[in-house]
């Protein structure tokens, strides 16, 4: 048994391969655009931004810095409500310009599915794969 699945076997799991791809494809298919999200998996403790596009049935393909992984590997995905982007002028920094994401409708999907486990803090949605 590899150490993925050790985790896995401590934790109680609220996703799978099935409800994310139908999760994400429900939010893609509504146009839900989402400019910035990161992402926790399980056998590391950084979290990192990515895009939720490039997915698949059994998780994400060759998607920026992160490479493939499995949906399985998870451990939760952030979508904050706000996003920032910067603007720079050489080496001064403008004023940033503010996106409000639209967590109120992935939230409504998620309803929709039913049994998945999630939370709405002052960081954003935070879709739990695991807990």
């Amino acid at each position: 048994m590899d150490k993925l699945e050790k985790e896995i076997l401590k934790r109680v799991s609220y996703m799978n391969n099935s409800k994310w791809f139908r999760l994400l494809t429900e939010m893609r298919d509504t146009e839900i655009n989402i400019q910035s999200a990161y992402i926790k998996f399980l056998l590391n403790d950084r979290k990192y931004k990515f895009h939720l596009g490039g997915f698949n049935t059994n998780g994400f393909g060759d998607v920026s810095e992160l490479g493939p992984f499995r949906y399985k590997e998870i451990e939760w995905i952030l979508i904050p409500e706000r996003h920032e982007t910067e603007r720079w002028n050489r080496n001064e920094k403008l004023t940033s310009e503010f996106f409000f994401q639209p967590i109120e409708k992935i939230e409504q999907i998620i309803k929709n599915m039913g049994l998945l486990e999630y939370e709405i803090t002052e960081e954003g949605l935070r879709i739990f794969g695991y807990k």
